[in-house]
């Protein structure tokens, strides 16, 4: 037995925060789609909302929205903490179909879009449910490994995050919609020895209200 054993990780699998996409549209893989001001703000609540939990490290997707993101929240800690990218945390890869698209253009234009809606992963160019739970969860084990019983965080994206929590609920593919990781929300996942003790989304508004700099109420980080 070490001191270590039975100790609970907090993993907080965050969705990068809000986008400045003026144009509408879907943005992929595609470079140069930054913060927004409200996205900003979000990343620092972020910061605000983990500053006393004691961060490890953050990985991140390598992606601009992603990276931005990940500086914003480690600048409201109280602690350097190093930052690692990962490939794994990547956009889903049918991002790159339907990137440049104008969002009110796309169910004429994109009409794989159909396809991956019913289920993800059956046309070329798209992932499964499950690759793309596996690849985050590569990077969860990972952080896991790395510092256990302390807290770290994941910075992805909206459908490997909801692929991620779909798969833990157990729901079939074409419910990988139907979960919503709002930009700027993390899940909150508590393991103990590896094993998954509970989840709790956090939404960007919840965030907000418990990390204002005036608010008394307890964070939802240390509930």
């Amino acid at each position: 037995m070490t001191a270590l054993d039975g100790a609970v990780t907090t993993c907080y699998l965050t969705r990068h925060c809000d986008v400045a996409n003026p144009r509408r549209v879907l943005y992929g893989h595609l470079p140069n789609f930054g913060l927004s001001t409200k996205g900003q703000e979000q990343g620092r609540a972020l910061g605000r909302l983990l500053r006393e939990s004691q961060v490890a490290a953050v990985y991140t997707s390598p992606l601009q929205r992603a990276l931005e993101t990940a500086a914003l929240l480690v600048a409201g800690l109280p602690t350097p903490v190093q930052v690692i990218e990962r490939a794994d945390l990547i956009e889903a890869e049918f991002g790159r179909y339907l990137q440049g698209t104008r969002y009110k253009d796309v169910l004429w234009r994109k009409p794989r879009w159909w396809v991956h809606m019913a289920w993800p992963g059956l046309v070329h160019g798209d992932e499964s449910m499950r690759q793309m739970h596996d690849r985050v969860d590569r990077v969860v084990r990972e952080g896991l490994k790395a510092h256990p019983g302390e807290t770290f965080v994941c910075i992805s994206h909206g459908d490997p995050i909801q692929a991620f929590w779909a798969t833990l609920d157990r729901r079939p593919p074409w419910a990988l919609h139907r979960l919503q990781c709002a930009k700027g929300g993390t899940l909150r996942l508590r393991y103990q020895e590896g094993r998954l003790l509970d989840k709790a989304y956090l939404a960007p508004d919840t965030i907000a209200a418990y990390s204002a700099p005036s608010s008394s109420d307890q964070s939802p980080a240390s509930a």
